[in-house]
């Protein structure tokens, strides 16, 4: 009996860190494809046509699914109209959405969401976040509207 209380101790000691690392991990990996996506949003600030390229492609893509549902008899016309309606006005509205706002927003989410000790992508979003959230205030200025500090939260 004094055996089996050391065993079990040993066995869940294993089993808490083997959660911890697996959490861990996890956040850095969130964390990571949080950062990244901040990071493509960030270039198309700079790169608008890049932007409309990519959801153009995006769009291209899933109304060719649409068109071979159709083809396959899955889908009527008149429902594949609707979805490929649908995707132009996801489309058309994700190309006017502002990549500041969603680079910051990205980068906040990165470092604040995921945060971890051992996370070395929620540093570098941190420490990208206040230029991200600059270029946002800086366009909201341009268009003349004032920040208000519920905005940026």
């Amino acid at each position: 009996m004094a055996r089996r209380f050391p065993r079990a101790l040993t066995w869940a000691a294993i089993a808490a860190l083997v959660f911890f690392l697996l959490a861990a991990g996890d956040l850095a990996l969130r964390s990571r494809a949080a950062l990244n996506e901040a990071i493509r949003q960030e270039a198309w600030l700079a790169d608008p046509a890049a932007k409309k390229a990519w959801f153009d492609g995006q769009f291209t893509l899933k109304a060719r699914e649409v068109e071979l549902s159709v083809a396959a008899g899955k889908t009527l016309p008149e429902e594949a109209a609707r979805q490929v309606s649908l995707l132009a006005a996801e489309r058309d509205f994700r190309i006017s959405e502002s990549s500041a706002k969603s680079a910051y927003i990205w980068y906040k989410t990165a470092a604040e969401e995921f945060r971890s000790p051992f996370n070395p992508w929620a540093k570098e979003a941190a420490a990208r976040q206040p230029g991200a959230l600059a270029a946002w205030k800086a366009e909201l200025a341009a268009s003349g509207v004032k920040p208000e500090p519920w905005m940026l939260q």
